[in-house]
């Protein structure tokens, strides 16, 4: 058995005791630091991109919501489109341009200074959807064939199909939807 060396502690005898460091050195607090700054400067980036992710994301289904519920909105009117009562298979469409649509006489849909506006039943221009970018609108014939751009009066009688496309934008944001309306009343056995 190898012996083992012990210590023997005494009071007046500095050179056995183990040196006792109540403090940190400059270079140790200064190293701290600088390990603490790269990890939060790193955190905050990874916080910051989140962030950013969780706020656009916020807001593109705030659009998403206003323009489903827009596009809905205008499906519905669109499709509860009149016969002409000269016609028993035209739509009661009297105008169609790129970005306007007017039908049973006192409706009418139209893009002005970036909003949707809605008129019903003659009355007072309503603002369906705001921050409109892009607003078309496309009339379809019988056989799906896009028409012309701009329709009136007699022109409009083919008309069986309408397509409406609308893009909002907010805060750096797009969303874009479309809808493509089947008249119902141009139907076979409405």
């Amino acid at each position: 058995m190898a012996p083992t060396l012990r210590f023997m502690w005494r009071v007046g005898d500095r050179r056995l005791r183990p040196a006792r460091r109540l403090g940190f050195t400059l270079v140790e607090v200064l190293a701290t630091i600088a390990i603490i700054g790269a990890i939060g400067s790193v955190a905050s980036l990874t916080l910051l991109s989140a962030l950013d992710g969780y706020v656009d994301a916020a807001t593109q289904a705030q659009l998403h919501s206003e323009l489903s519920i827009a596009v809905d909105r205008i499906d519905r009117e669109l499709r509860r489109t009149q016969l002409k009562t000269s016609s028993p298979i035209a739509p009661n469409i009297s105008l169609v341009g790129p970005s306007s649509i007017t039908w049973n006489n006192n409706y009418s849909l139209s893009l002005s200074a970036g909003r949707v506006m809605l008129v019903e039943n003659g009355g007072a221009s309503a603002i369906l959807l705001s921050d409109v970018t892009a607003f078309s609108v496309t009339a379809y014939d019988e056989s799906n064939t896009a028409m012309a751009a701009n329709l009136a009066g007699a022109a409009c009688d083919p008309i069986r199909r309408v397509r409406v496309t609308v893009t909002i934008s907010r805060a750096g944001v797009a969303e874009m939807l479309r809808t493509k309306v089947y008249l119902r009343s141009t139907m076979e056995g409405a």
